[in-house]
């Protein structure tokens, strides 16, 4: 599909009567956006994806991208969400192997996953910003505890005889989900403090050592 130059869509009024037009569906062009700004983030930080830059980026007017979002905060949290749902893509992914393969689950959320490590540069600025915004904290814990319910389901399952107390696999779940944010933290500022081999070799010792007997 040919890009869309900026100065058809005119001013707001006419935005939607436009984007019906469009081949693209409406999600589509959201997360189109966000990856833009995701991009913006890992190359520049957080301050350089503003709604102007973005817009220039992606191709489109201001009045496109603030008919899809209502502000910069709104922009940046769709971006942050994004990174969420590729998580929930791996887990799926990774959950239905057979055995469910926990340990590439837990390499693709490290800093290994990408050579230069965009997706965890993301991530720290948008940690950054929860420090000081609660809306970014409250979406931050939530992420958090959806990757935490992640892993612990992947435990239960590889756990002899699945049997294993639910308290017990979330212990497990965030002692595996710290090591990871620590190793990747490493990572970023020393891309040779791991390989990959030694990486999943120590979680598959970690996972061994939390959950005895483990089908890995």
């Amino acid at each position: 599909m040919a890009a869309i130059r900026s100065e058809a869509w005119g001013d707001r009024a006419t935005a939607p009567r436009l984007l019906l037009m469009s081949r693209e569906n409406h999600e589509l062009r959201r997360r189109r956006i966000a990856d833009i700004v995701l991009r913006v983030i890992t190359e520049q930080g957080l301050e350089a994806a503003t709604v102007r830059r973005i817009a220039a980026e992606v191709g489109y007017s201001t009045a496109v991208v603030t008919y899809y979002f209502a502000d910069k905060n709104d922009l940046l949290l769709s971006a942050f969400r994004a990174l969420g749902e590729g998580n929930l893509a791996r887990y799926e992914k990774f959950i239905a192997s057979d055995p469910p393969d926990l340990i590439s689950y837990l390499v693709s959320m490290s800093a290994l996953e990408a050579s230069d490590g965009s997706a965890w540069k993301a991530c720290i600025a948008f940690w950054d910003r929860s420090l000081r915004d609660e809306v970014f904290a409250a979406e931050l814990r939530k992420w958090v505890e959806q990757v935490l319910d992640r892993i612990a389901s992947f435990i239960a399952l590889i756990a002899p005889h699945r049997g294993l107390d639910r308290e017990l696999a979330r212990r497990a779940a965030t002692q595996l989900f710290d090591f990871v944010q620590g190793a990747s933290t490493h990572l970023l500022f020393d891309a040779d403090c791991w390989t990959l081999d030694q990486f999943r070799i120590a979680l598959q010792r970690e996972i061994a050592a939390l959950v005895p007997g483990a089908a890995l």
